[in-house]
């Protein structure tokens, strides 16, 4: 396939030198693992540094409450989450233009799935503002009336088990290689081969 766009040649270039430098890395590779694997692996055992996310773990499971701060200020934060409520409903109840948006967006999709697109986007954009500007009211007027549903929404998920995911070593593929590390170096170093010599064709 012909490219004649000049940055469509320039990203193929770059593609193909980078593959070709991966090529030679991996020829460098395979020849290591054929005649000297034991290099390999003390390599491995320096370079295969274990880094926990127990620290990680320990950020993410904390609780940051904002809840006496947020109630405090009550009556401004009600009024701004009923401002910015009226002003998403009086956009897209009043002020979106929908056959500009569909003339702007027609390149990225047909107009049929745009205008069923746009059509679920300004009826969730009005429920979701009319609630808001209803929350927002409470939250101004009797803040009291939301501390209940509060109360059940604001229930704590610990991450230990996720954690324990991330913080898991997955070795499998080195002791594999480790154990078949002269045939994997002669695929290795066969398919690096073909790349190197296929990417320097291409670039001459």
């Amino acid at each position: 396939m012909l490219h004649t766009n000049p940055v469509e040649i320039i990203l193929w270039r770059t593609l193909a030198i980078f593959l070709l430098i991966g090529a030679l890395l991996g020829i460098a590779l395979g020849l290591l693992l054929i005649f000297k694997p034991q290099l390999l692996t003390r390599v491995n055992r320096i370079a295969n540094h274990w880094i926990s996310t127990k620290h990680i773990h320990q950020f993410l499971d904390r609780s940051i409450g904002i809840e006496y701060w947020f109630y405090q200020h009550h009556r401004v934060m009600g009024l701004l989450v009923a401002a910015g409520a009226a002003y998403i409903f009086i956009y897209f109840g009043i002020l979106f233009d929908k056959a500009h948006t569909l003339q702007s967006l027609s390149r990225f999709a047909t107009p049929r799935l745009l205008s069923w697109l746009l059509d679920a986007l300004v009826l969730v954009s009005l429920i979701g503002s009319t609630v808001a500007f209803i929350v927002g009211l409470f939250l101004s007027l009797r803040p009291s009336l939301l501390r209940g549903i509060e109360e059940n929404a604001n229930r704590w998920v610990t991450t230990p088990s996720t954690s324990q995911v991330l913080d898991t070593s997955h070795d499998q593929v080195e002791q594999f290689v480790v154990s078949h590390a002269r045939p994997v170096g002669w695929l290795l170093l066969l398919a690096s081969l073909y790349l190197f010599f296929a990417m320097s064709r291409w670039l001459v």
